[in-house]
């Protein structure tokens, strides 16, 4: 017996009715209202603060067409720092927090006894690493005059942090986002013994330092490397009679030359 061409085409046009009613509209209304958590700014906090568990807090949104930077879990920012002014109600996106502090002010307030903080000028973009520099890691700084020298008593320093021309911390641990300009290096803090702040300080005023990058990310290394240059250092200026070795003494005779 043939079958009615239209009982056909009827079958047929229910079968996807039920398929479109049952299937796909669940399976895009899924997707459209997924629900996700994600990490929520629960009070103000301004450009620069430390972000605590109590500024922030995880809500349920619907997950479609979310960044795929944004914060979805609070060990990701409590931590960090804001690098902009962030309301209540705020997302947390990556660009908005880093690891290091957008001043210097916490690091310049933890300089161990017997150490200054002093900043060198960046006046190229190859003299400063190419604005690759990041806070602890650990340089050897070269003067340039009429040729590239050596300074023995800059063999071994620990940057303390990197600022642009606004003494805003420039923070080369993630790539700015399309709608951000780069910070462009403009200082370089390190810490250093008054001996070498003196080095420094005569570099500034007489060509150009480079630096150039020794370690990164080793702590045990840069341990042994900051040693090895404070044993340097007690050569080159080895303490006045009646002093402790080891203790910095402005009196200290200059190296012979």
């Amino acid at each position: 017996m043939k079958l009615n061409n239209r009982f056909v085409f009827g079958i047929i046009s229910l079968v996807l009715a039920a398929t479109i009613a049952f299937i796909a509209i669940p399976t895009t209304i899924s997707k459209t209202n997924g629900k996700t958590e994600i990490v929520r700014i629960s009070q103000p906090v301004l450009k620069g603060a430390q972000l605590t568990d109590k500024d922030v807090e995880l809500v349920e949104v619907g997950g479609y067409n979310l960044p795929t930077n944004i914060a979805r879990a609070k060990e990701d920012v409590v931590g960090k720092y804001a690098t902009a002014d962030l309301a209540a109600g705020d997302y947390i996106l990556a660009s908005k927090v880093s690891f290091t502090p957008i001043t210097s002010d916490i690091q310049l307030s933890n300089i161990p006894s017997g150490k200054v903080a002093i900043s060198l000028t960046v006046k190229t973009l190859a003299s400063g690493l190419s604005d690759k520099l990041q806070p602890n890691d650990i340089i050897r700084i070269y003067h340039f005059l009429d040729v590239a020298e050596d300074v023995p008593e800059l063999q071994f320093v620990k940057v303390l942090s990197v600022t642009d021309s606004k003494g805003v911390n420039v923070d080369n641990t993630q790539k700015p986002t399309e709608d951000e300009e780069k910070q462009q290096s403009a200082t370089i803090t390190v810490l250093a013994s008054p001996e070498q702040a003196k080095v420094i300080t005569g570099l500034e005023n007489d060509g150009t330092c480079h630096v150039a990058l020794i370690t990164r990310n080793n702590s045990e290394l840069a341990s042994e490397l900051l040693k090895k240059q404070d044993a340097s250092l007690l050569e080159l200026y080895p303490p006045a009679a009646g002093t402790t070795a080891g203790t910095p003494d402005s009196a200290q005779p200059e190296p012979e030359q």
